[in-house]
């Protein structure tokens, strides 16, 4: 058995709301079981993995498995343990919007017993062959009994509370920009950031975004570093010097609007934050000052919000109540929209509109305006996050061709348009707002096969 270190104090189980055991915290993981990228685990063979827990009262819960099966693999015998009470499962084949590369929340028939105090809980893989690959596997998820119906409330609530997102089905597609720190000019050189917000054209921008047809645009708000183009007091604090006093965000939104597009805002909960550094108490800090004020500042100019690293943060902090932080994002405009990013894996969280789709290529349709049951995107408006250059951040001089067609764009984003989903296009953008023309020739050509059948 391959040793892992053990967690300081083993994960609280708490009997009125569920609970995620993730890879990454097990006591202990056989040898079969490999970390690998996204914060997921690669089975082969036989094995097991186990957690230590404080159990807070003793109950029956349901078990679920957050997982992608291996085709395979199906029909392979699981179970989960926890001193006498074990529950077994078939593996199944998962499904989802990214075929067999979706992750599944898949009940597990029966109940586990957990008995109060210091418990484990372990998941294993009795008799599959050594060079079997079983399963990529996300987290193991605990549900007391005792308090499934609030956590079904809790859930339809989530589900009322949705504003509308019949105008981002309505607009079809849209555009990203990776307009950050790091973006470089034409010619290799970079500018300062405020420099660059300084000197940016944004009736240029307008201007092009409009060729393309797109509904929307969804521009960075900081990424990989936590810069901000604006004047947000709550920015200034957490991250000194990194705001402007230009505030291009408001100007581009309002650009965009004279022409009847809207804009939308992508924020990182991991840099804006200094997770993983950041404590709970902290991180939840932090997100809730900017937010709220970002929001009041810009009220119905930002009309949707796109989180990245949702799963990242809720593996790091179980305590942050996407609940309350939802209200804060309808801070300035309830109608506000927004997403939370759990790229592969199933949603992080209910209290959210649409779906984040980071899928760089086309996936498979919408149905019914969302994606298929238990996977990716489930119950959420759909929408595809695709990239016209093989990168987000324009960080090369070199711009290279688009890796889609208008055909293939075209036809793609009607069917899902036609189906009730969205789709947006990252495009790489150069430090002077400035785009590939190739890749506007393409999109100029799509429009017509979207917009003039």
């Amino acid at each position: 058995m391959g040793a892992v270190k053990a967690a300081p104090t083993p994960i609280p189980v708490k009997s009125d709301a569920p609970t995620s055991l993730y890879g990454g915290e097990a006591a202990s993981r056989d040898d079969c079981v490999k970390k690998q990228a996204g914060d997921s685990f690669h089975w082969r063979g036989s094995g097991q993995i186990t957690w230590q827990v404080q159990v807070d009262r003793a109950g029956d819960y349901e078990v679920a498995l957050c997982h992608a099966a291996e085709p395979r693999a199906v029909g392979q015998h699981l179970e989960v343990s926890s001193g006498n009470s074990r529950v077994a499962y078939a593996l199944a084949m998962t499904k989802g919007v990214l075929g067999n590369k979706s992750y599944e929340m898949t009940p597990i028939k029966g109940r586990l017993r957990l008995e109060a105090g210091t418990q484990s809980i372990t998941l294993g893989v009795p008799d599959a062959p050594r060079t079997m690959d079983v399963l990529d596997f996300r987290s193991l998820d605990l549900i007391p009994v005792a308090a499934k119906a609030a956590v079904e409330e809790d859930r339809q609530e989530a589900r009322r509370a949705r504003a509308s997102t019949e105008w981002l089905a309505k607009a079809g597609y849209g555009l990203m920009f990776h307009w950050t720190s790091q973006s470089i000019g034409k010619d290799g050189t970079h500018k300062p950031y405020a420099q660059a917000v300084d000197e940016f054209d944004v009736n240029r921008f307008a201007d092009m975004v409009e060729a393309t047809g797109a509904g929307y645009v969804i521009i960075t708000i900081g990424h990989a570093e936590s810069y901000c183009p604006g004047p947000i007091k709550a920015w200034e604090k957490y991250h000194p010097g990194k705001t402007t006093r230009r505030d291009l965000t408001a100007e581009m939104a309002d650009a965009l609007s004279a022409k009847g597009i809207k804009l939308m805002c992508y924020l990182n909960a991991a840099s804006l934050t200094k997770y993983p550094r950041a404590s709970e108490e902290e991180f939840t800090r932090i997100m809730t000052d900017v937010v709220a004020e970002f929001g009041q500042h810009y009220k119905e100019k930002v009309a949707g919000y796109w989180f990245d690293c949702c799963y990242q943060a809720k593996e790091r902090y179980p305590g942050f109540s996407f609940r309350e932080f939802f209200k804060t994002c309808k801070a300035g405009n309830p109608n506000r929209i927004v997403a939370l990013n759990s790229w592969i894996y199933p949603n992080v969280s209910e209290w959210q509109e649409y779906w984040a789709g980071e899928t760089a290529s086309p996936v498979a349709l919408p149905v019914n305006g969302t994606t298929q049951e238990n996977g990716p995107g489930a119950g959420l408006r759909y929408h595809a996050l695709l990239i016209m250059e093989p990168y987000w951040v324009q960080q090369r001089v070199d711009m290279p061709r688009p890796r889609f067609t208008a055909q293939q764009l075209g036809d793609y984003i009607s069917r899902c348009k036609a189906n009730g989903g969205a789709v947006t296009i990252n495009l790489g953008i150069y430090q002077d707002g400035t785009v590939d023309p190739n890749a506007v020739d393409v999109l100029k050509e799509a429009r017509k096969r979207i917009r003039e059948p």
